[in-house]
């Protein structure tokens, strides 16, 4: 079994992680992969033993009392067969006669992934090898190391801030922020039903809008909410799942103490109420004036919601009911980023086709599908998914 797993490390907290520390702190999270890696160097063990090897207090190999050592012994042919594979796939064929200082600082991160490759190892820790590259290259050397992930069957762990990397590589993501797990899942997962409130902010380009909502009648015989948004205007969130109250309720209390349960384990001696504060992810909301988000915002109630809202959900139609404006508008060929102004408020939407907008015109906005995203505003916590659906006449 194997498998490629995308450590995705919060940019802003990446240099204190990064190395040996991550290493340890990213092995010791996925209980999972280095449950493959053990069971696997135990048989290995198991089959040295019986061919009468052992390992000294160096992890040397020892055989009849002696260290064992071997030469792989490999031609030249063999040698050069595989120098050439590795610098076909990192695409530096044309460069084997330069020295390492004629090299541009590209070329040289391709000869140490080449060199990384060269072995045929059966795990690979990669710290972001493309960092250096041209996003063409970039682009050509993902496809590439997928291929070659699938082709040697070896376990990728893959370290990199670059959430693109992680969710076009990878088979599972470990989303990490102040070394903290926040998620261990699969790309879609990840960023179709994050946990949190980070996790959703983090993974989406261009990014997710976040939308603050008051529960007017929470929780209807139906399982909908009847929410209060935009300053007023009225909605009704349904789940496409049956949510029970009461267990949300009890999640809400559960994890209103978990941050003050894992400080006690530390050795802490911080308050619940600090503890939250400090762990608390402060998302934003996109306005035409922006305020400063980094100012404490009062305690949310027990009826505060957030909506997240991926762009792809917002459709502009003339049919729709709520009434916006284009604030700016950025084709890029086969679709077109606008920001839609609600007011006060901006909205981030993504259009395919050729169609054009012009800054200031009026359009007529609505939610479509059911991917839109439930929070707790006092948890930050994922509630459910559902549709959104507004409640204009």
């Amino acid at each position: 079994m194997y498998g490629q797993m995308g450590i995705l490390f919060n940019s802003t907290i990446w240099n204190a992680y990064k190395g040996t520390l991550a290493v340890a702190v990213c092995c010791s999270l996925i209980a999972g992969t280095i449950g493959l890696l053990v069971g696997y160097s135990v048989s290995k063990h198991r089959r040295s033993r019986a061919a009468g090897c052992e390992l000294n207090d160096r992890f040397e190999v020892v055989k009849q009392g002696q260290v064992v050592r071997t030469v792989r012994k490999f031609t030249t042919e063999e040698i050069d067969l595989a120098v050439r594979r590795v610098s076909r796939i990192v695409k530096i064929s044309m460069f084997m006669d330069r020295y390492p200082s004629e090299l541009s600082g590209g070329q040289q991160q391709r000869v140490a992934i080449a060199r990384t490759l060269a072995p045929e190892p059966t795990v690979l820790f990669m710290d972001e090898p493309l960092s250096n590259l041209d996003a063409k290259l970039r682009l050509e050397m993902r496809s590439e190391l997928q291929r070659l992930h699938i082709d040697t069957g070896s376990t990728f762990i893959y370290v990199t801030h670059d959430q693109m990397e992680a969710m076009t590589l990878a088979s599972k993501i470990c989303l990490i922020d102040n070394g903290v797990l926040q998620q261990y899942d699969k790309p879609m997962d990840v960023y179709n039903k994050p946990n949190n409130l980070f996790t959703a902010d983090f993974v989406g380009n261009p990014a997710i809008n976040f939308v603050e909502a008051n529960g007017v009648q929470p929780f209807a015989s139906d399982g909908s909410i009847s929410l209060s948004i935009f300053d007023g205007v009225r909605a009704r969130f349904t789940p496409h799942e049956q949510l029970d109250p009461a267990f949300w309720e009890r999640q809400q209390q559960g994890a209103a103490g978990d941050g003050s349960n894992a400080e006690a384990a530390r050795g802490g001696t911080k308050s619940e109420a600090e503890v939250q504060k400090d762990n608390e992810f402060k998302y934003h909301i996109a306005r035409v004036d922006e305020i400063d988000d980094t100012q404490d915002a009062p305690a949310a109630s027990g009826d505060g919601f957030v909506l997240g809202i991926r762009p792809e959900f917002i459709k502009i139609n003339n049919q729709c009911k709520l009434e916006g404006e284009i604030y700016s508008s950025m084709p890029t060929g086969m679709e077109i980023t606008v920001k839609i102004r609600i007011g006060q408020f901006l909205l981030t939407a993504v259009v395919f086709g050729g169609v054009l907008y012009k800054i200031g015109q009026k359009v007529h906005i609505g939610f479509e599908g059911e991917g839109i995203i439930l929070f707790s505003r006092k948890t930050g916590k994922m509630i459910t998914q559902g549709s959104l659906e507004l409640l204009l006449s």
